[in-house]
């Protein structure tokens, strides 16, 4: 079987396909190296803990639950898996470590970082910043006559901007602007504004307009968070802290990439320990009870807004999802009724909607996903 190897960018590797070291029969592969770095370049943003950090209890598993632990155990040590959790509300029934992962490490959430841009977004729309309607030229005037400057904020959240898909990957980059990248010199808002990236996608009679099809790629997210940042009047990753980071009660200090404008990497970006990350999906739960403009948004968020068209057998992305939310994955085929925050390589968070369990995964390969969906739908079952 054909094997195709793309050289490891040696500062970063970002959900976008910039982060790849191999790529083996078509399933996302990453480096220890990658998913455990500890630190960036000197211009990215090292986050820092809340003021008002929020606590983990931890509890040992009840006798109904011993049977899922086993298999979180099983899976652990059996596959390219570096952290799991099983959680339940404020609980951690179970979270384990395989080296050299362990329990201070920076973990690397790839594309569940457009969950947190969605969160970010969330609370800027209720702050008024903007709104669902506010057109990407609005703020972003660089874009006046390209395609994507007629994408909507609702739009670009639902992966439905019709921009250009250029690559095989959900990139948009071209390798020689991925090496400017890396080394300093090219910024997101430069990235996207080209007309390679910035063009409408061609259709089989026409370009596609924004709304019509979901494409899942780092462009749309990337926007956002540039348009979010001028909005607000803020930096993406100064933003994202406060309204993010903060009242989600981070715990330990992270890190999190941006480029030398402080234009934030809103498709991925964000390095967390794996508490935090727990405290993350945990506070995206807390917050979709409430009854308030926020609560309304990531209600929202974690329903379907737009359908992923064909099968396991046909999409390019998210196989075993038939729709997407607001940068959310749902309606997955093996465990019903959960959300999934997606990572490119294996990172999970999964949340039940019928309870308050959640599972959290961090792995290298991909090639085993089904039985975290396996595993999150038997954790999940337990409260049912």
């Amino acid at each position: 079987m054909k094997r195709v190897f793309v050289q490891l960018v040696s500062i970063y590797m970002s959900a976008v396909c910039l982060q790849v070291a191999a790529q083996s029969n078509s399933v996302p592969t990453v480096t220890d190296q990658s998913l455990l770095q500890r630190t960036g370049p000197a211009w990215w943003y090292k986050t820092t803990p809340s003021p008002n950090p929020s606590d983990l209890n931890r509890r040992a598993p009840k006798q109904r639950e011993l049977a899922v632990v086993d298999k979180a155990t099983a899976l652990l040590g059996s596959t390219s898996a570096k952290a799991i959790a099983l959680v339940d509300g404020n609980d951690v029934v179970f979270s384990d470590f395989k080296a050299p992962a362990d329990t201070s490490s920076l973990l690397f959430g790839y594309s569940m970082g457009k969950t947190v841009t969605s969160m970010a977004t969330g609370k800027a729309i209720c702050e008024r910043k903007l709104s669902f309607d506010t057109k990407a030229v609005d703020l972003v005037p660089e874009l006046k006559g390209e395609d994507l400057g007629n994408a909507s904020v609702r739009d670009l959240l639902r992966m439905a901007s019709g921009a250009a898909d250029p690559n095989d990957s959900s990139s948009v980059w071209t390798a020689q602007e991925a090496k400017d990248w890396n080394a300093g010199k090219l910024s997101y808002l430069e990235l996207i504004t080209t007309h390679r990236v910035a063009a409408a996608k061609h259709g089989t009679f026409s370009d596609y307009k924004p709304g019509e099809l979901f494409s899942y790629k780092s462009t749309d997210p990337l926007l956002l968070s540039i348009m979010v940042s001028r909005a607000t009047g803020t930096t993406w990753s100064s933003w994202v802290q406060q309204q993010v980071l903060d009242p989600m009660g981070e715990a330990k200090a992270g890190i999190y990439g941006q480029d030398k404008n402080n234009n934030g990497q809103g498709d991925s970006g964000l390095h967390m320990t794996l508490d935090d990350w727990i405290r993350f999906g945990r506070w995206v739960k807390q917050s979709s009870k409430e009854q308030s403009c926020f609560g309304d948004y990531v209600r929202a968020a974690i329903s379907r807004q737009i359908r992923n068209p064909g099968n396991a057998a046909s999409r390019k992305f998210g196989a075993s999802f038939d729709g997407y939310g607001y940068f959310v994955w749902t309606d997955n085929q093996i465990s019903t009724d959960t959300v999934w925050f997606v990572g490119y390589g294996g990172q999970r968070i999964g949340l039940d909607l019928k309870s308050d369990r959640m599972i959290v995964v961090f792995s290298n390969v991909e090639d085993w996903m089904a039985d975290v969906y396996k595993l999150g739908r038997d954790w999940m079952q337990v409260s049912r």
